[in-house]
C-alpha cells in the first residue's frame, strides 16, 4: 500500500521528526510504500517574516491552540498545494502524528484531504491520540477514520494491510472508531518488546535538508532509545502510553550512530528522545564505553532520572563519551511534594546528583513545576530555596508553563479525593487546597519562581520568562471559565493589546460582554 505519513505544525524543528523516519522504515519493511511529508519544516521555510517567530520561539506555542491564529498561518500557506502533492503521490492512506500544537493545523490538512479524495484513509496517532488526550476526539472528527490509541506502528501496520484489502480496519487491537455515532474501542494494542529487532529510521528523504542546513540545529539527527519509563510518577500520562519499560542495548544504538555519520556527513549530534536515557543504567554505562573505546567523536543528550546511581564515576564517563547535556525532571524542591509525586528521590540526593554532574563538565537543565495538588506556599518556598542553593550547578530551567496539567488517566485523576482536587474535568483550571491553589495562584507562583531565577542569572529559556508571551490571554481563559467575566472581559483586553489582535479573541471579549450585560451590568 502507499500511504504518506505527516508532521505538520506546530513543533520544534531541530532536525527530520523521528517518527517519520522510523515509520518509514518500519512499514517498508512491512511491505509498503512510504512517502514522508514535514510540513512543520516545510510551511516554516514558506511563511512570511512576522509569522516566522511563532516556530522559533517556543514560549508561543499556545498561539497554536488558537483556531483565528491557525485560519490565519493556514491562509498565507501553501497548504492546498502540499495536499496536492500528498494526493498527487498516489497514497491511499494518510497518517498524522500528532502533539497538542499540531491538532488544529492536522484538522485543516485532513479536511482537505477527505474533501479532495474521500476515499483516502485518515489515520491520527501519536502521544496526543492516547486514550488519556483526545483519542476519542479525533475519532468522532469526521475526516478521521481511524485513531491509534497506542505504540501506533504494528497498529498503523495492520490498518494499512486491511484497507489494501478492501476491508473495514475497525477491530484492530489498539484502534478507535466511531462507525455512525458509536465509539468503537479494539483494546490495547501490541507493544515491540524487542527494540533491537526494530529497523534504524530512515532519515533519506530529508538528505537535501539535512545536508543544506534548513533544519534549526543541522548537525543534530534524534534516537528513541528506550520506550516507557522505570518511575511512576503519579501525575506522568507519558507511561501510560508506553506500557512498560524496554530500551535499545547498546550495541544496536552504537551500530545506528554509525550507519547515520556515514549517510550524514554533518551531522555529530543526537538527542535521545526516549522518557529518560539512565533506565538501564548498565546498559547506559556499556554504551559509553563502546563510543571511547571505538574512538567515535560524536555529542549526545537527553533526558535523565535524579538518581544516586548517576555517580561522579559515571557522569565522568559519560562526558568522556561525549555527552554534552542532561535534562533532569526533579519537579519541585519539597521532599513532601515529591513523595505526593512518587517521584523516588531525595532532594539532597538531587542536590549531590547537580554538584556531580556539572562537576563531571556536563550542561544540565532542570524541569520545575507549579501547584502541584497538596503543594502549600511552604512547598513553593522549598523549590525556591532549592533554586538559590542548587544555582551554581544548574544551566538552564525548564519552567512548566502550564504549572501542572492534570491529566486523564493518570494516579492524580483517577485519585482527586486524595488530593484534595475539585474541577478535575479541567486539565488546566481544577482547583486544591480548598480553593487556594488554582489556576492564577499556579502563575502567581511560576512568575515569582522566574523572578528569582533571572535575578540569580539563570539564563531567560523557555519556560523561564520575564514576561508569558501569552499571560492574558490565558488568564482571560480562566477567569471565563470560573464565570469572572469582568476579570476576563480586563485580561482579554490587555491581550488583544499586548499579545495579539486576532478575532478568536475579539470573540471571547464579546462574550463576556454579552455575560456581563445577562447579570446587568455594563462594562
Amino acid at each position: 500500500m502507499k500511504l504518506a505519513v505527516i508532521n505538520a505544525p506546530w513543533w520544534v524543528r531541530y532536525c527530520p521528526p523521528y517518527i517519520l523516519g522510523y515509520m518509514k522504515a518500519y512499514l517498508e519493511s512491512q511491505g509498503h510504500e512510504v512517502s514522508l511529508h514535514d510540513l512543520n519544516n516545510k510551511i516554516y521555510h514558506e511563511a512570511v517574516p512576522e509569522h516566522r517567530k511563532y516556530w522559533d520561539d517556543r514560549d508561543m506555542y499556545s498561539f497554536w491552540e488558537n483556531p483565528a491564529f491557525v485560519d490565519e498561518i493556514v491562509s498565507r500557506c501553501g497548504i492546498d498545494q502540499a495536499v496536492e502533492n500528498i494526493l498527487g503521490e498516489g497514497n491511499r492512506l494518510v497518517a498524522f502524528t500528532t502533539h497538542t500544537t499540531s491538532v488544529l493545523f492536522s484538522y485543516e490538512v485532513a479536511k482537505r484531504i477527505k474533501k479532495n479524495d474521500p476515499g483516502v484513509a485518515v489515520v491520527f496517532f501519536g502521544h496526543k491520540a492516547s486514550r488519556c488526550q483526545m483519542a476519542e476526539d479525533f475519532a468522532k472528527q469526521p475526516f478521521i477514520d481511524y485513531v491509534c490509541a497506542g505504540e501506533a506502528d504494528m497498529a498503523l501496520n495492520e490498518i494499512a494491510k486491511r484497507i489494501e484489502a478492501g476491508r473495514d480496519a475497525s477491530g484492530v487491537p489498539g484502534v478507535i472508531t466511531d462507525r455512525n455515532g458509536s465509539i468503537i474501542d479494539s483494546g490495547e494494542g501490541p507493544a515491540e518488546k524487542d527494540l533491537d529487532a526494530l529497523p534504524f529510521p530512515d532519515y533519506s528523504p530529508f538528505r537535501d535538508d539535512i545536508l543544506s542546513g534548513k533544519y534549526a540545529q543541522p548537525g543534530r539527527l534524534d534516537l528513541l532509545d528506550s520506550r516507557g519509563c522505570v518511575n511512576a510518577c503519579h501525575f506522568c500520562y507519558e507511561r501510560l502510553f508506553w506500557p512498560k519499560y524496554r530500551r535499545m542495548g547498546a550495541e544496536r544504538l552504537v551500530e545506528q550512530i554509525r550507519r547515520h555519520i556515514g549517510e550524514f556527513p554533518n551531522v555529530k549530534y543526537f538527542y535521545f528522545n526516549g522518557l529518560l536515557l539512565n533506565g538501564d543504567i548498565g546498559n547506559l554505562e556499556q554504551f559509553c564505553d563502546l563510543l571511547i573505546g571505538a574512538e567515535i567523536k560524536i555529542t549526545w543528550a537527553g533526558q535523565a532520572a535524579v538518581s544516586r546511581k548517576m555517580t561522579p564515576q559515571l557522569l565522568k564517563k559519560m562526558k568522556q563519551a561525549g555527552c554534552v547535556w542532561l535534562g533532569y525532571g526533579l519537579e519541585s524542591g519539597s521532599q513532601r511534594v515529591l513523595d505526593l509525586m512518587n517521584k523516588r528521590v531525595k532532594v539532597g540526593e538531587a542536590v549531590s546528583v547537580f554538584k556531580n554532574t556539572r562537576e563531571a563538565g556536563i550542561d544540565f537543565q532542570v524541569n520545575v513545576m507549579f501547584g502541584f495538588p497538596g503543594e502549600t506556599m511552604e512547598d513553593f518556598g522549598q523549590t525556591l530555596k532549592l533554586l538559590v542553593e542548587a544555582r551554581p550547578y544548574i544551566s538552564s530551567i525548564l519552567a512548566s508553563q502550564s504549572f501542572f496539567t492534570l491529566e486523564k488517566g493518570t494516579f492524580v485523576y483517577n485519585n482527586p479525593d486524595k488530593f484534595g482536587i475539585t474541577g478535575e474535568k479541567h486539565h488546566l483550571f481544577w482547583e486544591s487546597d480548598e480553593g487556594r491553589n488554582n489556576y492564577a495562584e499556579r502563575f502567581r507562583r511560576y512568575e515569582e519562581f522566574c523572578e528569582l531565577a533571572l535575578k540569580l542569572g539563570i539564563p531567560e529559556t523557555s519556560g523561564v520568562l520575564k514576561v508569558k508571551p501569552d499571560k492574558w490571554s490565558l488568564l482571560g481563559s480562566y477567569y471565563m471559565h470560573d464565570g469572572q467575566y469582568g476579570r476576563a472581559l480586563e485580561c482579554f483586553k490587555k491581550s488583544l493589546k499586548l499579545e495579539s489582535d486576532n478575532a478568536e479573541t475579539r470573540r471571547l471579549i464579546s462574550v463576556c460582554l454579552q455575560s456581563l450585560k445577562k447579570e446587568g451590568i455594563n462594562a
